[in-house]
């Protein structure tokens, strides 16, 4: 009998030591379930929201049970662990979930057979089956879940990679549309320069010699046509570069924008391909 506490005493005393349910063991531990305090394998699993974990343990325990309730704690009845046991037995499963922004969710696994729970005084066969049952699980879980990192990390780092290939697209358009607009103005220029040409030369005074008045009437009438004419394309074109003055200075703010956001964006690119090398050695360092 004292033999006996001793054993469970240590067992429970596994529980409170730092360090004995880091990531990567499967620990002897103590849980208080709904129906009591037992003896437990807890793993631990890097999941914040604890969901994964709770619907791979759900559906592990489905599999090897007859029933399953699934309300305060997962309880499979009628299970089978034929490495553990030649009888059915009943597992109860508690997901204790992260506080706060804790990152690690831990499983709580009970396993109740006809010698009762599985602890410090179980038959040998009883733990080292429950213990591998519960091993093979968690790594295969961790594993799930370490490959689900990865493929996030690398959509993230795509989707990254998506946005600048954006901006340097965006950036190239910019680029044309400046030279388009310097090459516009450059036209509105010389349109300008031919005006102003034409107007002096019909400043000067007409050649009427042999004319009647109503040639030099008519001469007078195009003219005056030919001024407005030109007086109206220099004007337009006063008026067009002065709008593509404008729409350069918000090009060239837009040019430069893009470029501190291209720098922003590599940068992120580059703090993103390091997390998913982390993420990558993490899924190695899996086994």
């Amino acid at each position: 009998m004292i033999g006996s506490k001793t054993a469970l005493a240590a067992w429970l005393a596994l529980a409170l030591i730092p360090g004995a349910k880091a990531q990567g063991d499967v620990a002897q531990g103590a849980f208080q379930f709904s129906n009591g305090v037992h003896p437990t394998y807890d793993a631990v699993f890097e999941d914040p929201g604890g969901r994964a974990v709770t619907r791979f343990w759900l559906e592990e325990v489905k599999g090897i049970s007859m029933k399953v309730a699934n309300r305060k704690e997962i309880i499979g009845m009628v299970a089978r662990i034929p490495s553990a046991s030649p009888d059915t037995m009943r597992i109860m499963v508690a997901i204790e979930k992260p506080r706060g922004n804790g990152l690690y969710t831990t499983a709580h696994i009970a396993f109740f057979t006809t010698n009762g729970y599985v602890g410090p005084d179980s038959p040998q066969r009883e733990q080292d089956g429950c213990l591998e049952w519960v091993r093979q699980r968690a790594l295969l879980l961790r594993r799930q879940l370490a490959q689900e990192a990865v493929a996030t990390g690398e959509r993230q780092l795509a989707a990254l990679e998506r946005q600048l290939d954006m901006l340097k697209r965006e950036q190239q358009r910019t680029q044309n549309n400046i030279r388009r607009a310097n090459q516009r103005m450059e036209e509105a220029d010389r349109t300008k320069a031919e005006a102003e040409e034409q107007l002096q030369r019909l400043q000067a005074p007409a050649d009427t010699l042999g004319a009647d008045s109503a040639d030099r009437a008519a001469m007078d009438r195009d003219r005056q046509r030919q001024e407005r004419l030109w007086r109206d394309r220099s004007k337009r074109s006063t008026y067009t570069r002065q709008g593509l003055e404008k729409k350069l200075q918000d090009l060239q703010w837009e040019l430069e924008k893009n470029g501190r956001e291209q720098a922003d964006k590599q940068a992120a690119i580059q703090r993103q391909q390091a997390t998913v090398e982390g993420l990558r050695e993490k899924l190695r360092a899996v086994q």
